[in-house]
Protein backbone atom coordinates (compact mmCIF):
# COMPACT_ATOMS: atom_id res chain seq x y z
CA UNK A 1 0.00 0.00 0.00
CA UNK A 2 1.26 3.32 -0.82
CA UNK A 3 2.63 5.49 1.99
CA UNK A 4 0.28 7.90 4.45
CA UNK A 5 0.22 11.49 2.56
CA UNK A 6 -1.09 14.80 3.90
CA UNK A 7 -4.17 14.55 1.89
CA UNK A 8 -5.18 11.49 3.78
CA UNK A 9 -5.33 12.60 7.31
CA UNK A 10 -9.22 13.37 7.28
CA UNK A 11 -10.30 10.28 5.99
CA UNK A 12 -7.45 8.40 8.18
CA UNK A 13 -8.99 10.61 11.50
CA UNK A 14 -12.47 9.53 10.37
CA UNK A 15 -11.62 5.99 10.59
CA UNK A 16 -9.41 6.43 13.89
CA UNK A 17 -12.42 7.55 15.82
CA UNK A 18 -13.04 10.75 18.31
CA UNK A 19 -10.06 11.02 21.09
CA UNK A 20 -10.03 10.07 24.77
CA UNK A 21 -11.74 12.79 26.75
CA UNK A 22 -10.67 11.21 30.30
CA UNK A 23 -7.71 12.90 32.37
CA UNK A 24 -4.72 11.27 31.79
CA UNK A 25 -6.53 9.26 29.61
CA UNK A 26 -4.79 5.83 28.04
CA UNK A 27 -3.71 6.84 24.25
CA UNK A 28 -1.51 4.50 21.63
CA UNK A 29 0.20 5.26 18.10
CA UNK A 30 -1.55 2.32 17.44
CA UNK A 31 -4.92 4.14 17.12
CA UNK A 32 -3.31 6.94 14.93
CA UNK A 33 -1.77 4.47 11.98
CA UNK A 34 -2.34 4.01 8.72
CA UNK A 35 -3.91 0.33 7.58
CA UNK A 36 -0.64 0.03 5.46
CA UNK A 37 1.49 0.89 8.32
CA UNK A 38 -0.52 -2.02 10.23
CA UNK A 39 -0.39 -4.40 7.58
CA UNK A 40 3.73 -4.37 7.96
CA UNK A 41 5.43 -6.99 8.98
CA UNK A 42 6.44 -7.67 12.81
CA UNK A 43 10.03 -6.01 14.41
CA UNK A 44 12.18 -8.26 16.08
CA UNK A 45 12.05 -8.37 20.05
CA UNK A 46 14.89 -6.33 21.94
CA UNK A 47 14.48 -8.20 24.94
CA UNK A 48 17.99 -9.46 25.08
CA UNK A 49 19.21 -6.25 24.80
CA UNK A 50 17.30 -4.78 27.29
CA UNK A 51 19.63 -3.66 30.56
CA UNK A 52 19.52 -5.21 33.77
CA UNK A 53 17.68 -2.65 35.29
CA UNK A 54 15.28 -1.74 32.52
CA UNK A 55 14.16 -5.29 31.71
CA UNK A 56 11.94 -6.02 34.78
CA UNK A 57 11.00 -2.70 35.24
CA UNK A 58 7.30 -1.87 34.17
CA UNK A 59 6.63 1.91 35.55
CA UNK A 60 4.29 3.34 38.28
CA UNK A 61 1.70 0.82 39.12
CA UNK A 62 -0.22 3.48 40.50
CA UNK A 63 -0.50 5.42 37.57
CA UNK A 64 -1.58 2.32 35.57
CA UNK A 65 -4.20 1.76 38.31
CA UNK A 66 -5.38 5.04 37.94
CA UNK A 67 -5.14 5.84 34.06
CA UNK A 68 -7.41 2.59 33.15
CA UNK A 69 -10.24 2.94 30.50
CA UNK A 70 -14.10 2.35 31.48
CA UNK A 71 -16.71 2.13 29.60
CA UNK A 72 -19.18 3.78 32.14
CA UNK A 73 -18.70 7.08 33.59
CA UNK A 74 -16.35 7.06 37.00
CA UNK A 75 -16.98 8.97 40.06
CA UNK A 76 -13.28 9.37 40.97
CA UNK A 77 -12.31 8.59 44.50
CA UNK A 78 -9.22 7.44 43.88
CA UNK A 79 -6.52 9.38 42.56
CA UNK A 80 -4.99 12.74 43.73
CA UNK A 81 -5.72 14.75 40.60
CA UNK A 82 -7.34 18.33 41.25
CA UNK A 83 -10.55 19.23 40.14
CA UNK A 84 -10.11 21.67 37.20
CA UNK A 85 -12.96 24.14 38.96
CA UNK A 86 -10.17 25.15 41.34
CA UNK A 87 -7.53 25.95 38.62
CA UNK A 88 -6.84 30.00 38.79
CA UNK A 89 -7.05 29.96 34.66
CA UNK A 90 -10.26 30.07 32.98
CA UNK A 91 -8.80 30.44 29.39
CA UNK A 92 -5.72 30.98 27.14
CA UNK A 93 -5.84 32.48 23.99
CA UNK A 94 -2.44 31.64 21.75
CA UNK A 95 -1.44 34.18 18.84
CA UNK A 96 0.86 32.05 16.79
CA UNK A 97 3.24 33.06 13.69
CA UNK A 98 0.94 32.06 10.58
CA UNK A 99 2.79 31.64 6.89
CA UNK A 100 1.69 32.90 4.00
CA UNK A 101 2.95 29.53 1.99
CA UNK A 102 3.94 31.07 -1.74
CA UNK A 103 6.82 30.06 -2.56
CA UNK A 104 9.92 33.21 -3.86
CA UNK A 105 9.12 34.01 -7.65
CA UNK A 106 11.80 35.15 -9.95
CA UNK A 107 11.23 38.63 -9.09
CA UNK A 108 12.65 37.61 -5.63
CA UNK A 109 9.34 38.00 -3.88
CA UNK A 110 9.65 36.67 -0.19
CA UNK A 111 7.51 34.32 2.30
CA UNK A 112 5.57 36.68 4.47
CA UNK A 113 5.01 35.95 7.64
CA UNK A 114 1.93 37.55 10.09
CA UNK A 115 0.11 37.09 13.11
CA UNK A 116 -2.65 34.48 12.71
CA UNK A 117 -6.10 35.10 14.38
CA UNK A 118 -6.16 34.67 17.95
CA UNK A 119 -7.16 31.04 19.25
CA UNK A 120 -8.52 31.04 22.53
CA UNK A 121 -8.11 27.72 24.81
CA UNK A 122 -11.27 27.03 27.17
CA UNK A 123 -11.52 24.95 30.59
CA UNK A 124 -13.64 22.13 29.11
CA UNK A 125 -15.27 22.01 25.54
CA UNK A 126 -13.61 20.59 22.33
CA UNK A 127 -10.46 17.92 21.13
CA UNK A 128 -8.18 19.65 24.28
CA UNK A 129 -8.89 21.90 26.77
CA UNK A 130 -7.50 23.54 29.62
CA UNK A 131 -9.30 20.41 32.29
CA UNK A 132 -6.83 18.29 30.77
CA UNK A 133 -4.23 20.30 29.16
CA UNK A 134 -3.08 21.49 33.00
CA UNK A 135 -3.73 18.07 34.55
CA UNK A 136 -1.51 15.12 34.99
CA UNK A 137 -1.14 13.41 31.31
CA UNK A 138 -0.55 10.29 30.26
CA UNK A 139 3.09 9.61 30.04
CA UNK A 140 3.27 9.16 26.13
CA UNK A 141 1.46 12.12 25.70
CA UNK A 142 -2.00 13.62 24.94
CA UNK A 143 -4.34 11.40 22.77
CA UNK A 144 -4.67 15.33 20.64
CA UNK A 145 -0.82 15.77 20.33
CA UNK A 146 -0.08 12.12 19.59
CA UNK A 147 -2.28 11.47 17.00
CA UNK A 148 -0.64 14.49 15.22
CA UNK A 149 3.01 13.34 16.04
CA UNK A 150 1.89 9.56 15.21
CA UNK A 151 0.58 11.14 11.71
CA UNK A 152 3.54 13.03 11.30
CA UNK A 153 6.28 9.88 11.93
CA UNK A 154 4.28 7.98 9.11
CA UNK A 155 4.38 10.50 6.41
CA UNK A 156 7.82 11.39 6.47
CA UNK A 157 9.29 7.95 7.86
CA UNK A 158 7.06 5.70 7.14
CA UNK A 159 8.31 3.22 9.52
CA UNK A 160 8.58 -0.40 7.67
CA UNK A 161 7.63 -2.73 10.34
CA UNK A 162 4.18 -2.96 12.35
CA UNK A 163 4.89 -2.78 16.02
CA UNK A 164 6.93 0.60 15.95
CA UNK A 165 5.24 3.32 18.42
CA UNK A 166 6.29 6.90 19.06
CA UNK A 167 5.74 8.73 22.63
CA UNK A 168 6.50 12.12 23.80
CA UNK A 169 9.51 13.10 25.21
CA UNK A 170 10.95 15.60 27.45
CA UNK A 171 13.82 17.04 25.08
CA UNK A 172 16.18 14.58 23.19
CA UNK A 173 18.82 15.12 26.38
CA UNK A 174 16.36 13.65 28.55
CA UNK A 175 14.79 10.68 25.89
CA UNK A 176 19.31 10.13 25.56
CA UNK A 177 19.62 9.41 29.29
CA UNK A 178 16.19 7.35 29.50
CA UNK A 179 17.76 5.37 26.45
CA UNK A 180 21.52 4.32 27.63
CA UNK A 181 19.53 3.60 31.06
CA UNK A 182 17.27 1.07 29.12
CA UNK A 183 20.17 -0.52 26.69
CA UNK A 184 23.28 0.15 29.07
CA UNK A 185 24.55 -1.62 32.15
CA UNK A 186 27.45 -0.04 34.33
CA UNK A 187 31.01 -0.82 32.58
CA UNK A 188 29.38 -1.01 29.17
CA UNK A 189 30.57 1.08 25.86
CA UNK A 190 28.52 2.74 23.49
CA UNK A 191 30.00 3.75 20.01
CA UNK A 192 29.68 7.25 18.87
CA UNK A 193 31.34 9.68 15.83
CA UNK A 194 34.55 10.69 16.33
CA UNK A 195 33.29 14.33 17.04
CA UNK A 196 30.04 14.15 18.84
CA UNK A 197 27.94 15.88 20.88
CA UNK A 198 29.38 16.58 24.42
CA UNK A 199 25.93 15.63 26.33
CA UNK A 200 25.80 12.29 25.46
CA UNK A 201 29.40 11.25 26.74
CA UNK A 202 28.77 13.40 29.73
CA UNK A 203 25.06 11.59 30.04
CA UNK A 204 27.22 8.21 29.63
CA UNK A 205 29.92 8.81 32.12
CA UNK A 206 27.19 9.36 34.50
CA UNK A 207 25.75 6.62 34.03
CA UNK A 208 29.01 4.56 34.18
CA UNK A 209 29.12 4.25 30.38
CA UNK A 210 31.79 4.31 28.24
CA UNK A 211 31.92 6.10 24.79
CA UNK A 212 34.71 4.84 21.78
CA UNK A 213 34.40 7.68 18.35
CA UNK A 214 34.60 5.56 15.23
CA UNK A 215 36.41 7.61 12.46
CA UNK A 216 34.70 10.17 10.39
CA UNK A 217 35.05 11.34 6.68
CA UNK A 218 33.03 13.63 4.34
CA UNK A 219 29.78 11.23 4.62
CA UNK A 220 30.15 10.93 8.51
CA UNK A 221 30.96 7.84 9.98
CA UNK A 222 32.54 5.18 8.49
CA UNK A 223 31.08 1.74 8.07
CA UNK A 224 34.27 -0.30 7.80
CA UNK A 225 35.61 0.89 10.75
CA UNK A 226 32.03 0.56 12.54
CA UNK A 227 32.56 -3.09 11.51
CA UNK A 228 36.26 -3.81 12.10
CA UNK A 229 35.63 -2.20 15.69
CA UNK A 230 33.50 -4.78 16.45
CA UNK A 231 34.98 -7.41 14.43
CA UNK A 232 38.14 -6.86 16.57
CA UNK A 233 36.64 -6.21 19.88
CA UNK A 234 38.79 -8.16 23.13
CA UNK A 235 35.28 -9.33 24.88
CA UNK A 236 37.69 -10.85 27.73
CA UNK A 237 38.48 -7.19 28.31
CA UNK A 238 34.79 -5.61 28.44
CA UNK A 239 31.48 -6.32 26.63
CA UNK A 240 31.23 -5.56 22.95
CA UNK A 241 29.05 -2.87 22.33
CA UNK A 242 25.67 -2.94 21.65
CA UNK A 243 24.76 0.43 20.95
CA UNK A 244 25.57 2.58 18.55
CA UNK A 245 24.89 7.01 19.00
CA UNK A 246 24.84 8.96 15.97
CA UNK A 247 23.66 12.04 14.59
CA UNK A 248 22.80 11.07 10.85
CA UNK A 249 21.81 14.77 9.17
CA UNK A 250 24.05 18.12 9.84
CA UNK A 251 25.84 16.40 12.70
CA UNK A 252 26.70 17.95 16.06
CA UNK A 253 29.67 19.33 15.42
CA UNK A 254 31.04 18.49 12.13
CA UNK A 255 27.88 19.57 9.85
CA UNK A 256 28.00 16.56 7.74
CA UNK A 257 25.08 14.63 6.78
CA UNK A 258 25.04 10.87 5.95
CA UNK A 259 24.18 9.68 2.53
CA UNK A 260 21.82 7.03 1.77
CA UNK A 261 24.08 4.76 0.63
CA UNK A 262 26.28 5.50 3.72
CA UNK A 263 23.16 4.93 5.98
CA UNK A 264 22.28 1.67 4.25
CA UNK A 265 25.74 0.34 5.18
CA UNK A 266 25.44 1.65 8.85
CA UNK A 267 22.11 -0.10 9.40
CA UNK A 268 23.87 -3.14 8.03
CA UNK A 269 26.48 -3.31 9.90
CA UNK A 270 24.04 -2.83 12.80
CA UNK A 271 22.01 -6.02 11.80
CA UNK A 272 25.17 -8.31 11.43
CA UNK A 273 26.27 -7.44 15.21
CA UNK A 274 22.95 -6.95 16.37
CA UNK A 275 23.32 -3.62 16.93
CA UNK A 276 20.84 -0.64 18.60
CA UNK A 277 20.69 2.09 16.73
CA UNK A 278 20.25 5.95 19.13
CA UNK A 279 19.18 7.86 15.62
CA UNK A 280 19.61 11.27 17.24
CA UNK A 281 18.10 13.68 14.40
CA UNK A 282 17.71 17.20 15.95
CA UNK A 283 18.67 18.96 12.72
CA UNK A 284 16.79 16.94 10.26
CA UNK A 285 14.30 19.00 8.92
CA UNK A 286 16.83 22.24 8.78
CA UNK A 287 17.94 21.57 5.16
CA UNK A 288 20.99 24.05 4.22
CA UNK A 289 21.27 22.78 0.49
CA UNK A 290 22.05 26.23 -1.06
CA UNK A 291 21.22 25.03 -4.24
CA UNK A 292 17.40 24.62 -2.99
CA UNK A 293 17.15 28.47 -3.21
CA UNK A 294 17.98 28.41 -6.78
CA UNK A 295 15.31 25.95 -7.65
CA UNK A 296 12.56 28.42 -6.15
CA UNK A 297 13.76 31.21 -8.05
CA UNK A 298 12.69 29.63 -10.85
CA UNK A 299 9.52 28.17 -9.58
CA UNK A 300 5.76 29.78 -10.30
CA UNK A 301 4.30 31.51 -7.01
CA UNK A 302 1.02 29.87 -8.47
CA UNK A 303 2.02 26.29 -6.80
CA UNK A 304 -0.10 25.38 -4.62
CA UNK A 305 0.56 24.38 -0.69
CA UNK A 306 0.39 20.56 -1.12
CA UNK A 307 2.99 20.37 -4.22
CA UNK A 308 5.46 22.40 -2.09
CA UNK A 309 5.12 21.07 1.11
CA UNK A 310 5.30 17.71 -1.03
CA UNK A 311 8.62 19.51 -2.77
CA UNK A 312 10.30 20.09 0.94
CA UNK A 313 9.81 16.23 2.13
CA UNK A 314 11.37 15.38 -0.92
CA UNK A 315 14.12 17.32 -0.20
CA UNK A 316 14.43 15.77 3.20
CA UNK A 317 17.17 12.41 3.78
CA UNK A 318 16.15 9.44 3.97
CA UNK A 319 16.32 8.36 8.10
CA UNK A 320 17.24 5.26 9.53
CA UNK A 321 13.90 5.13 10.95
CA UNK A 322 12.82 4.98 7.50
CA UNK A 323 15.27 1.54 6.91
CA UNK A 324 14.67 -0.03 9.75
CA UNK A 325 13.21 -2.99 9.55
CA UNK A 326 13.78 -5.16 12.57
CA UNK A 327 12.98 -2.18 15.25
CA UNK A 328 16.35 -1.86 16.29
CA UNK A 329 16.55 2.02 15.67
CA UNK A 330 15.63 4.70 18.37
CA UNK A 331 14.80 7.83 16.73
CA UNK A 332 15.29 11.21 19.00
CA UNK A 333 13.55 14.03 17.62
CA UNK A 334 13.55 17.66 19.01
CA UNK A 335 11.51 21.38 18.72
CA UNK A 336 14.19 23.05 20.43
CA UNK A 337 15.78 23.97 16.80
CA UNK A 338 12.62 24.27 14.73
CA UNK A 339 10.48 25.37 17.29
CA UNK A 340 11.82 27.14 20.71
CA UNK A 341 14.04 25.22 23.12
CA UNK A 342 12.08 26.19 26.35
CA UNK A 343 9.58 24.22 25.43
CA UNK A 344 10.98 20.68 26.63
CA UNK A 345 9.80 18.80 23.93
CA UNK A 346 10.18 16.27 21.39
CA UNK A 347 9.11 12.54 20.93
CA UNK A 348 10.86 9.18 20.39
CA UNK A 349 10.04 6.59 17.97
CA UNK A 350 10.92 3.02 18.48
CA UNK A 351 9.16 -0.28 18.94
CA UNK A 352 6.44 -0.72 20.84
CA UNK A 353 8.35 -2.50 23.23
CA UNK A 354 11.22 -0.01 23.83
CA UNK A 355 8.30 2.93 23.97
CA UNK A 356 6.93 1.20 26.86
CA UNK A 357 10.04 1.03 28.63
CA UNK A 358 10.17 4.99 27.55
CA UNK A 359 6.64 5.29 29.45
CA UNK A 360 7.79 3.48 32.30
CA UNK A 361 10.46 5.16 32.77
CA UNK A 362 8.87 8.88 32.47
CA UNK A 363 5.73 7.55 34.53
CA UNK A 364 8.72 7.81 37.74
CA UNK A 365 10.68 10.86 36.61
CA UNK A 366 9.41 13.69 34.27
CA UNK A 367 5.87 12.06 34.42
CA UNK A 368 5.21 13.84 31.29
CA UNK A 369 5.53 16.63 28.82
CA UNK A 370 4.59 19.58 30.82
CA UNK A 371 0.84 20.28 30.27
CA UNK A 372 1.29 23.97 28.65
CA UNK A 373 3.84 22.82 26.46
CA UNK A 374 1.71 20.41 24.91
CA UNK A 375 -1.57 22.58 24.85
CA UNK A 376 1.07 24.94 23.41
CA UNK A 377 2.44 22.69 20.84
CA UNK A 378 -1.30 21.01 20.08
CA UNK A 379 -2.89 24.64 19.20
CA UNK A 380 -0.21 25.26 16.99
CA UNK A 381 0.68 22.09 15.33
CA UNK A 382 -2.81 20.58 15.01
CA UNK A 383 -5.18 23.35 15.47
CA UNK A 384 -3.65 26.23 13.73
CA UNK A 385 -1.12 24.94 11.50
CA UNK A 386 -1.85 21.22 10.34
CA UNK A 387 0.81 18.95 8.59
CA UNK A 388 0.40 21.51 5.89
CA UNK A 389 1.54 24.10 7.65
CA UNK A 390 3.66 22.98 9.53
CA UNK A 391 5.86 21.48 6.46
CA UNK A 392 5.77 24.83 5.49
CA UNK A 393 6.92 26.33 8.47
CA UNK A 394 9.90 23.88 8.62
CA UNK A 395 10.40 25.02 4.72
CA UNK A 396 10.36 28.36 5.60
CA UNK A 397 12.69 27.79 8.61
CA UNK A 398 15.04 26.28 6.43
CA UNK A 399 14.83 28.84 3.60
CA UNK A 400 15.92 31.79 6.37
CA UNK A 401 18.63 29.37 7.67
CA UNK A 402 20.09 29.27 4.33
CA UNK A 403 20.48 33.28 3.79
CA UNK A 404 22.33 33.06 7.44
CA UNK A 405 25.20 30.12 5.93
CA UNK A 406 25.21 32.19 2.84
CA UNK A 407 26.41 35.02 5.02
CA UNK A 408 28.51 32.85 6.85
CA UNK A 409 30.46 31.26 4.33
CA UNK A 410 30.93 34.31 2.09
CA UNK A 411 32.60 35.94 5.21
CA UNK A 412 34.80 32.72 5.72
CA UNK A 413 35.58 33.06 1.58
CA UNK A 414 36.66 36.64 2.22
CA UNK A 415 38.24 36.52 5.57
CA UNK A 416 40.07 33.24 6.25
CA UNK A 417 43.19 32.13 5.28
CA UNK A 418 42.78 29.42 2.81
CA UNK A 419 46.20 27.57 2.92
CA UNK A 420 45.30 27.49 6.61
CA UNK A 421 41.31 26.86 7.27
CA UNK A 422 39.13 24.71 6.03
CA UNK A 423 35.50 23.94 5.75
CA UNK A 424 32.82 22.73 3.57
CA UNK A 425 29.38 24.00 3.85
CA UNK A 426 26.82 21.77 5.45
CA UNK A 427 24.14 19.77 4.19
CA UNK A 428 21.95 20.55 7.45
CA UNK A 429 21.96 21.88 10.38
CA UNK A 430 23.44 25.01 11.58
CA UNK A 431 27.15 24.64 12.06
CA UNK A 432 30.27 25.27 9.96
CA UNK A 433 33.24 22.78 11.31
CA UNK A 434 36.76 24.61 10.54
CA UNK A 435 39.77 23.01 10.68
CA UNK A 436 43.21 24.68 10.84
CA UNK A 437 46.18 23.00 9.84
CA UNK A 438 48.94 22.79 12.63
CA UNK A 439 51.54 21.81 10.60
CA UNK A 440 51.33 25.67 9.00
CA UNK A 441 51.72 26.88 12.32
CA UNK A 442 55.31 29.28 13.00
CA UNK A 443 56.45 27.59 15.87
CA UNK A 444 55.75 23.90 14.18
CA UNK A 445 57.68 25.71 10.74
CA UNK A 446 60.54 27.15 12.89
CA UNK A 447 62.25 24.00 13.11
CA UNK A 448 63.16 23.90 16.44
CA UNK A 449 62.05 21.40 18.04
CA UNK A 450 62.95 18.10 16.34
CA UNK A 451 62.04 15.99 18.19
CA UNK A 452 58.07 16.88 17.49
CA UNK A 453 56.39 13.53 18.82
CA UNK A 454 53.09 13.30 19.09
CA UNK A 455 52.52 14.60 22.41
CA UNK A 456 54.29 17.92 21.81
CA UNK A 457 52.21 18.01 18.78
CA UNK A 458 49.27 17.86 21.45
CA UNK A 459 50.05 20.39 23.86
CA UNK A 460 50.60 22.67 20.45
CA UNK A 461 47.21 22.01 19.44
CA UNK A 462 45.42 22.66 23.00
CA UNK A 463 47.91 26.00 23.37
CA UNK A 464 46.52 27.15 19.93
CA UNK A 465 43.12 26.60 20.43
CA UNK A 466 43.06 28.22 23.94
CA UNK A 467 44.59 31.30 22.50
CA UNK A 468 42.36 31.76 19.53
CA UNK A 469 39.37 30.98 21.72
CA UNK A 470 40.63 33.43 24.10
CA UNK A 471 40.87 35.97 21.69
CA UNK A 472 38.12 36.04 20.31
CA UNK A 473 36.12 36.51 23.74
CA UNK A 474 38.37 39.18 24.08
CA UNK A 475 37.08 40.62 20.52
CA UNK A 476 33.22 39.70 21.53
CA UNK A 477 33.29 36.74 19.27
CA UNK A 478 32.24 33.96 20.83
CA UNK A 479 33.25 29.98 18.84
CA UNK A 480 33.25 26.30 20.61
CA UNK A 481 36.47 24.80 20.56
CA UNK A 482 36.75 21.04 18.77
CA UNK A 483 38.38 19.39 21.30
CA UNK A 484 35.15 19.68 23.54
CA UNK A 485 33.25 16.84 20.70
CA UNK A 486 36.30 14.80 20.33
CA UNK A 487 35.32 11.22 21.63
CA UNK A 488 38.75 9.43 22.36
CA UNK A 489 40.90 12.78 22.81
CA UNK A 490 43.65 11.79 20.71
CA UNK A 491 46.73 13.64 19.83
CA UNK A 492 45.98 15.30 15.97
CA UNK A 493 47.84 17.72 14.34
CA UNK A 494 44.55 19.85 13.65
CA UNK A 495 42.67 22.56 15.52
CA UNK A 496 39.15 22.57 14.98
CA UNK A 497 36.19 25.12 16.01
CA UNK A 498 32.50 25.39 15.80
CA UNK A 499 30.86 27.95 14.52
CA UNK A 500 26.51 28.66 14.02
CA UNK A 501 25.10 30.80 11.83
CA UNK A 502 21.69 30.73 14.07
CA UNK A 503 21.84 32.88 16.96
CA UNK A 504 23.74 36.17 16.26
CA UNK A 505 21.55 38.91 14.09
CA UNK A 506 22.26 38.27 10.52
CA UNK A 507 24.17 41.99 10.32
CA UNK A 508 26.39 40.75 13.19
CA UNK A 509 27.65 36.98 11.17
CA UNK A 510 30.30 39.10 8.72
CA UNK A 511 31.31 41.00 11.70
CA UNK A 512 32.59 38.20 14.32
CA UNK A 513 33.61 36.21 11.24
CA UNK A 514 36.11 38.92 10.47
CA UNK A 515 37.22 39.04 13.82
CA UNK A 516 37.67 35.71 14.19
CA UNK A 517 39.63 35.54 11.42
CA UNK A 518 42.15 38.37 12.59
CA UNK A 519 42.48 36.02 15.13
CA UNK A 520 43.57 33.14 13.21
CA UNK A 521 45.66 35.50 11.32
CA UNK A 522 47.64 36.83 14.27
CA UNK A 523 48.14 33.21 15.64
CA UNK A 524 49.58 31.97 12.49
CA UNK A 525 52.17 35.08 11.66
CA UNK A 526 49.85 36.16 8.88
CA UNK A 527 48.75 39.75 7.43
CA UNK A 528 45.11 40.94 9.34
CA UNK A 529 42.64 42.46 7.16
Amino acid sequence: MSPLSISDIDFQRAKSGPLSTAIAGYTSSDLFKSSGSRSNVEGKSLQHRLSVESRNFFGSTLKKSSNQVFRTKMISLGTGRPTSELYPWNSVTFHATSIDRQISSSSGTKNAIMLSESRTIVKRGGDYDIARGLNYSYAAGSPALLRFITEHIEIVHNPPYRNWATCLSCGSTSALEVALRIFCNRGDTILTESYTYPGVIEVANLLGVHTIGIEMDSLGLMPEYLERTLRTWDESRAPRPTVLYTIPSGQNPTGVTQSLQRKKAIYQVAEDYDLVIIEDDPYYFLCMDLGLDSVKNFTSAKRDDLVTASGYLASLPSSLLALDRSGRVVRLDSVSKILAPGLRAGWVTASDQIINKFIAYYEVSTVAVSGPTQLMLWDLLDATWGHLGFFSWLDQLSTRYRTRLRILLDACEQYFPKEVCKWAPPQNGMFLWTSLDLMKHPIILSGDHKEQNSSFINNQACGIEARILAKALEQGVQITMGSLFDTNKTPIAKVHFRMTFSAADESEIEVGVKKVANVVREEFAMETI
